[in-house]
């Protein structure tokens, strides 16, 4: 703290008094032209009187005359020859022309008599002996108040440290993996900012290595069975039992590639390092396109458009294509998995917004669950059987592929009994989320 404290009182007493300098230095010139006006005048309506009252008199008794007359000014006056002082060349020519010179090191005023050789002396003035005499102890008095400003200075920056040290602490026990640390400051703290940013970056951390820890947990439980049942079915064919065997392994090596790839995708959303790539889409005809591609890929199940305003089947929407595709997907074979195979899809737009909504004639999703089904690794079917088959990711998927577009996934009852899910996103997406399309031509080859 010391060598902070110093840093800021030393900067703190520097501008104090650079301020005060610039301000005594414009004071002073506007003081002394005042002061050297005023005075000039004094001298001038003086001198002007004396001659006035004094005119009649010779001049070498003008000071005889002066002690009789009585003035009550606050400082002398007297005549003396023009050649009682030793004056500079300039001087000399000044006072013979008439014109006031004054005598800087006594404070003395001389003007000449005209027509003589003698001149009016006033001074020395106290008045000027005072001006100087204040501005020593003006700076004196500059001394003290740059020294009594390390009093509010400590006084503010001590509470300072003591926060900063706190803040200190608090990394130094993130660093050391205590991520429970918080920071704890007041509201009118002056680094309250600097708190509440290490909190979340600190919540942001600890969320981000339970699901790091919830990937490995979950990974490695989606792999054990697979895995199983390639060493069961690789044991029967060295026995020559099974004659399926090659297809089922076939079939396991595809479901551990499809979970696979599913965990790749997530982690991509979740960390978001490279931009979308928005295009201008019509959406109407696109969904035909999709509903008709999952209509062949999943015959069990009816998928129906519904009507949308003729105004909406030319009109384009501001999406990422690719991505949109894979959240709507997600959804339309959940539909089909989890439905009893009627599934509606239904297009609209508020001006402000894009919305399509999936529904299905399902056993639906319970109120309390609507939140907690979109979290990755999360299924409602306790069991973790493979009779609808997913990994528990795709809704997590969406979710993240929504946030993305700066909309939002969410779910609620539907009318044919079952959900409806919801996708969400503004006419205008924001300039500032992140995808990976770099990958997507290897996904493609994937998914083929």
């Amino acid at each position: 703290m010391r060598r902070i404290f110093i840093q800021f009182y030393l900067t703190l007493v520097i501008s104090f008094i650079g301020a005060i300098a610039l301000a005594g230095a414009i004071y002073g010139q506007v003081v002394d032209k005042v002061s050297d006006r005023y005075l000039n005048d004094i001298f001038r309506a003086t001198v002007s009187l004396l001659q006035t009252t004094l005119s009649e008199e010779p001049v070498d008794q003008w000071n005889a005359r002066l002690d009789t007359l009585g003035l009550s000014l606050p400082y002398p006056i007297k005549v003396e020859p023009l050649d009682t002082y030793e004056l500079s060349a300039d001087n000399r020519a000044a006072l013979a022309d008439g014109d006031i010179v004054m005598l800087a090191e006594t404070y003395q005023f001389l003007q000449r008599v005209p027509e003589t050789g003698y001149m009016l002396t006033l001074g020395p003035v106290d008045y000027l002996y005072f001006l100087h005499e204040i501005q020593s102890f003006d700076y004196l008095m500059l001394g003290l108040a740059a020294l009594f400003l390390g009093v509010p200075a400590f006084a503010w920056m001590r509470p300072l440290w003591r926060q900063l040290m706190h803040l200190k602490r608090v990394a130094r026990q993130l660093g050391a993996g205590n991520l429970d640390a918080r920071a704890s400051l007041p509201d009118d703290s002056g680094v309250a900012e600097l708190g509440s940013t290490i909190n979340t970056m600190a919540d942001n951390l600890q969320s981000l290595i339970q699901s790091r820890r919830e990937l490995l947990d979950a990974v490695s439980h989606e792999l054990r069975t697979p895995i199983a049942r390639l060493r069961y079915r690789l044991a029967m064919l060295e026995d020559g039992v099974a004659d399926d065997a090659r297809e089922a392994m076939d079939r396991d090596i595809s479901s551990i590639d499809r979970m696979i790839e599913e965990l790749l995708l997530y982690s991509r959303l979740d960390q978001g390092h490279d931009l979308l790539h928005p295009e201008q889409l019509t959406l109407w005809p696109w969904l035909n396109e999709v509903l008709a591609r999952h209509g062949e890929d999943f015959p069990q199940a009816c998928y129906t458009l519904r009507p949308t305003p003729d105004s909406l089947h030319d009109q384009q929407a501001e999406v990422d294509g690719f991505y949109l595709e894979r959240a709507l997907s997600n959804l339309l074979r959940n539909a089909a998995r989890y439905g009893q195979g009627e599934v509606a899809v239904t297009l609209g737009c508020d001006g402000q917004h894009w919305w399509i909504e999936v529904e299905d004639n399902g056993p639906g999703i319970p109120e309390a669950e609507r939140e907690r089904v979109f979290e990755p690794f999360v299924r409602l079917d306790h069991s973790r059987n493979r009779r609808t088959g997913g990994y528990g990711l795709g809704l997590a998927i969406v979710r993240r592929i929504m946030g993305w577009h700066g909309g939002q996934a969410s779910v609620q009852a539907s009318a044919l009994g079952g959900a409806c899910f919801v996708l969400r996103w503004p006419v205008t997406l924001p300039r500032l989320h992140s995808l990976v399309p770099s990958v997507r031509g290897d996904e493609a080859d994937e998914a083929t």
